[in-house]
This record gives C-alpha cells, structure tokens and sequence, in this order.
C-alpha cells in the first residue's frame, strides 16, 4: 500500500486535507542560493520558482504561525517542500486546463470575495465610527433635564410644535425649567415626586442609554446651557444640561439590608454594632450578610449584589459608594428608601479599551437608528462618488404604477411581461440594474406592502451603494485580494483534484480490481456480533418492548411490535471491538441476550444480540468504498509524477534553512 501525508498546510483554504507525497527529485545549480537564505530558490516548475521566503510564509499558515513553524525539524520542512511544490503544480495544471475560466468557479469566487469584504466594510465604514463615538461619550456622564411634549405617527404635529415653542419662549422669559417641565412635560415622571425624572430632572446619563438626537444634544452642550427644540421618536424635547463629570466604571458590592420598624434609629444602631464586629474580625462580612440582611435575594450569597453600575444606584448609596476609597472598605450605615445598608467594596471594574469594548457596544447599538444613519451617510457618499441615474418613468410605466408616491405594491404580484421585468430602472457607477432586480429587493424588504415607489428607489440604491463599495473594496484591499487568492486556489485543487484524481480514479474498474487483488488480505470484516437495535428518545418507550421480548423470546415478533410506535425506530448493526463504548456490552453478552436500555446522548438503546459472524474476507463490492479511498492514492502519486515531469521541475532541499522563526531564535 502506498503510504500518504496529509497537505496540512495550503490546503487548508478550503479547510480540504488533500494526501500527496511524491519522491523527491534533486537537482544541482548554482544560481539563487547566495542573496540571502529567504531569496534562495528552494523548488522550480515551467517559469515559476519557489524561495525560501514563499515556502516559510506558507508553512506558517499551515501550523498556525510562526511560533508554532519553529519547533519544526529540518527533516519535516523538507517534507514540506515536496508536498507544497506538489500543491503548486495542481493548481498551475488547473488553471492550464482552463479551469479559472469556469462561470461556476468565478460565481464562486466573486460570493466568497464578496463574504470578505462586507463585513470588513461595515465595520471600518458604519459600525466603528459610530462605536467610537459611543465609547468616548461614555466618558462622561450628564447630568440633564427635559420637557417633552408627545408627538404620534398618524397625527398631525404642528399643535405639538406650537406649544413646545412656547414652552421654549417661557425659558427665554425666564421661567424655571423644573417648573416649566412640573406643568407641561408629557413624560409621566415628571409629576412623580421622589422618582426619576421628576420636574424634568433624568439625573446622569451616559452614552447609549438614550436614543441618539437626544444623545448628541447633552454632549453637544455646557452646563447651564439649554437646548434648542428637537425631534425623536417620542416627540418634541427640550433639554438642559446641569452638569457633567467623567463616568465611573462599573463596582463590585455587597450589602447587608435592614429595615425600619418603629424607630429609624433602631436598624441604624444595628448595623452600627454589626460593622463593629465585622471590622474586629469577630464575624465576616458575608457571615453577617447571611445571618441578619433582610434582603432574601442577597443574603444566601452573602450579600453579594454582584457587578453594579453607580448610576443605577439612588443617590445616597450611589455617594456612600464612592466615597469608600479602597476594595474591602465598608460604609458607615447609609439610609435608601429600601432601608438601611452596610456596604462593602468588593472590586472595580477597569475601564476598557476601545478594542475590548468593541463587541459589547456594537451589539448595544445593532438596530438603532444611528447605525441606520450611518449606513445612509455611507451609501450617499458612494453614489455620489460614482454617478446615479434613476428612469423613473420606465419603473412606473412597466408596473403600471401612477406615481412615485403611490405604494410598490404591484411589483409584488410580478408583472407578466418578462421584458418590462428585464429593462433597466437605475445606474450605479459602472452597475445596472433591472424593474425585476428592484421587484426582489421590495420582496425582501421588511413592511415591502407598505413601500412608495420613491421610497424603494432609496432604498435600492442605499443598499447596493453598500455593496457597491463592498466589492470596490474586494478588488483593491491587499488582505482580501490575498485571502480571496487562497479561496480561489483552493477551489481549483478541490476542482482540479475531482476531476483529474478522484473521479477518474473511483471509475477506473481495472485499477479498482486490481488494488482489490493486491491488498485483499486488508479487506476483512473482524468478528462482529449482528445486533438488534431499538431506539427511543427515552427508556419508558423502549420498556414495553423489554417486556415483550423477555415474555416470549421472539426478535421477530419484538421488531414487529415495536413499528405500532413511531417515536420507536429500529435497526441491524454488525457490532466489532472498533464499535462506539455503548455496543460493547453485547460483545460479552450471550446469543439472543437482552442488553439495556442504556442511554447514548439524547436517546436510549435496547438491544437483542442476534449472532456471532466470524471474521471473514470482505468481496469486492463491501470492500468497494476503501478500495476506492486507496487506489485513489496510488492514482494521485501518478498524477504527480506526470504533472513533475510535464512542467520540468527541480527540488533544491539541500538549500533548505528551519523556518525563519526557527533561524530568528538560534536554532
């Protein structure tokens, strides 16, 4: 038998493990060898030469970088050499025979290509901008004021406007702004005395807990300043910024709860005593926390409250915290409308670098309407970059939709004229794009039924500016132009390798059969005990079946019975000491012996031993798929050995050096 090794390396492109060796061919010549190891020329095929520094970089990537190339032996590299220039010329065959020219493979190529750049696009272009904006807001926090007055889809807003202006000339008159928010905001909070938002008054806000317009305005602002008047989705707003301070990251606490029955000073007392022996080390925080907190959702976890945002916290806790200068520090005891507390510092969390936040703020602002703004600012840019035009009159016309501002909704049911669908409705730099290609777009488009002609325009072009730009990018980035050469090589060996190795190979009946005589005493079947199986998705299924078989003994009348049920399948497997742990029972079990039911992942087994097969030759037809998988490999070594010969190749290992990051450490 011929003995393989897998490519480990490049053919990870495709995440393919294609098995190639080939003897080594050496050559002698003088030429290359003296620029520098990482210029030597370490291989030659037609009019290509591989260098030690191609050969390095494509070692690297196959183990996992460089770090990894370095613990490699001379002797393996080599062997790399012939398995990479065996790579090499699989390609070069593949695209000799024309194989890069295929519709299918550059449909292929151009998907993947596009895979690549999308994402990349969206997050250099859209996504980290607006996070970036997000996390150097979250600096600070705000401390702020609003008015609202309310404001509806289906309504008409020019009362609304009316009064927020008036409400604006109020405050230029004068006239205080909690005063002014106590009366006319519609926020409900603003008459709740004792809750956030009363007169007006959010308290401190940070960054990506209000929606943007409103967002942008208190950062935008001094203390002391006040807005102008301004929209979102709720309604008009008016806002006044009180203050502002550098927000605190996140802490760790635990607390012990108590709470007031008659006297106040009753649990304040307490708690007094209670830190007193804390602090004394007659008893531990998280001991008293356990004992005497009546809060019964920390108490059991000795008080731990877990990770707290301080702006979450009411105030008088949230100034009793910071002022506990050091991890373990406990506070006097500190009144809330919850009671009275003892508090424990137990960590503070670091503040994060914008990398490691990355994540966590993108998926804070994935569907806002600022995200939405972004990728319009983007998609504007690039159609006016490249030029759009637009024939309105040809989309209208070949719907038979009166105007721009009527719904789309005839493009849904699909005009029947194949040409008005295939005529072209809008430009996109060197792009066009056809009444059907828009027709689709609107089908995939959320609330499509509800979509103005004028409105589907817009969103088109947005979305395929986007793409546009996406495969501009693909075409000119050197990363992806890189990674996208990869796929595309990779693609042709997958091709190349089907068609010219394993295609041929499995329909080669002479080679078959005579890689079958060769090697028949590898064919075999070990002894293997026939076993009935029963399988349910649990054992109460499976005991009736139990039951059954131990009343009269019958596998016949057992399988029959077990088809009444459908969540009850049943099958025949031919069990071997190379079997999966839970057959293994039956091989020690004696004929027509009962074993489980036995559990194996998410179902359960029963199982009826049937009989002992001995071992025996397998023939040509159950030993078809292994003969197949070997005669495959003898076929690739001569492949090999053709492609070597057909493009004059050279192999120069006495050249070869370790890896650079090998030679870079001393070895």
């Amino acid at each position: 038998m011929t003995t393989v090794r897998p490519l480990v390396g490049v053919c990870l492109l495709l995440g393919l493990c294609v098995a190639c060796s080939a003897s080594q061919q050496t050559g002698t010549s003088d030429a290359d060898s003296s620029s520098g190891p990482e210029q030597a020329v370490v291989a030659r095929y037609a009019d290509t030469e591989i260098t030690q520094a191609e050969l390095d970089s494509a070692f690297a990537a196959s183990v996992g970088g460089r770090e990894q190339a370095a613990d490699t032996s001379l002797s393996a590299y080599r062997d790399f050499l012939d398995q990479y220039l065996n790579y090499r010329l699989k390609v070069r065959a593949a695209r000799d025979a024309g194989l890069d020219t295929l519709s299918s493979i550059q449909r292929d190529v151009q998907r993947y290509r596009l895979k690549l750049a999308r994402p990349q696009l969206m997050r250099d272009e859209v996504y980290e901008p607006v996070v970036r904006t997000l996390y150097e807001r979250r600096q600070q926090a705000v401390d702020v004021s609003h008015i609202l007055i309310r404001t509806s889809q289906n309504q008409d807003t020019t009362a609304a406007y009316r009064t927020i202006q008036t409400i604006a000339d109020s405050l230029d008159q004068g006239v205080p702004f909690a005063e002014l928010a106590l009366r006319n905001s519609e926020d409900p909070s603003a008459r709740k005395q004792g809750s956030r938002g009363h007169q007006g008054r959010l308290g401190y806000l940070r960054a990506g807990q209000i929606v943007e317009p409103f967002e942008e305005r208190m950062y935008a602002l001094d203390p002391g300043e006040v807005s102008d008047v301004f929209r979102t989705q709720y309604g008009y707003h008016i806002l006044k910024v009180h203050d502002k301070r550098p927000a605190r990251p996140p802490v760790r606490l635990s607390h012990i709860l108590r709470r007031g029955r008659g006297s106040a000073a009753a649990p304040q007392q307490f708690l007094d005593s209670l830190r007193t022996e804390i602090q004394t080390g007659t008893l531990t925080f998280a001991a008293a926390a356990k004992q005497h907190s009546q809060d019964p959702r920390s108490a059991s976890n000795g008080g731990a409250l877990g990770t707290v945002n301080l702006q979450s916290l009411p105030p008088s806790l949230r100034s009793a915290v910071t002022s506990l200068d050091s991890v373990g520090t406990i506070s006097e005891p500190v009144q809330s409308r919850f009671g009275h507390h003892l508090l424990k510092l137990t960590g503070r969390q670091e503040r994060k670098s914008f990398d490691e936040a990355y994540d966590a703020l993108k998926k804070k602002i994935s569907g806002q309407r600022r995200v939405e703004h972004r990728k319009r600012t983007v998609a504007y840019r690039v159609r006016s970059e490249q030029g759009v035009t637009v024939d309105t009159t040809r989309l209208l016309t070949a719907t038979g939709i009166a105007s721009a501002d009527s719904l789309a909704r005839p493009l849904l049911s699909r005009p029947d004229s194949a040409a008005a669908m295939s005529r072209t409705a809008a430009t996109l730099g060197d792009s066009t794009y056809t009444v059907g290609q828009m027709a689709r777009h609107l089908m995939q488009t959320d609330g499509g039924a509800r979509t103005t002609v004028a409105q589907l325009i817009e969103s088109f072009l947005n979305e395929n500016a986007i793409e546009y730009a996406a495969v501009q990018r693909s075409l000119t980035d050197p990363s992806l132009a890189q990674e996208t050469r990869k796929y595309r090589e990779g693609t042709l060996l997958f091709r190349y390798m089907q068609d010219s190795v394993w295609t041929a190979a499995a329909q080669d009946s002479a080679g078959l059969r005579a890689t079958y005589r060769e090697n028949e005493d590898q064919y075999r079947f070990p002894e293997r005990i026939r076993t009935i199986v029963f399988r349910a998705p649990a054992d109460s299924l499976l005991q009736p079946l139990k039951r059954r078989y131990e009343k009269d003994g019958s596998p016949g009348a057992t399988v029959d019975a077990s088809r009444s049920d459908t969540l009850v399948s049943v099958d025949t497997v031919f069990v071997s000491g190379r079997s999966p742990e839970v057959y293994q029972p039956v091989r020690s079990a004696d004929d027509r012996d009962l074993v489980g039911p036995t559990s194996q992942d998410s179902e359960w087994l029963l199982m009826i031993r049937d009989t002992r097969l001995p071992p025996r030759p397998k023939t040509f037809a159950e030993a078809r798929s292994s003969v197949v998988q070997d005669y495959q490999q003898t076929y690739e070594q001569r492949v090999i050995r053709r492609l070597r010969n057909r493009y004059d190749t050279d192999t120069y290992p006495e050249r070869l050096r370790p890896p650079y990051e090998a030679r870079s450490l001393g070895q």
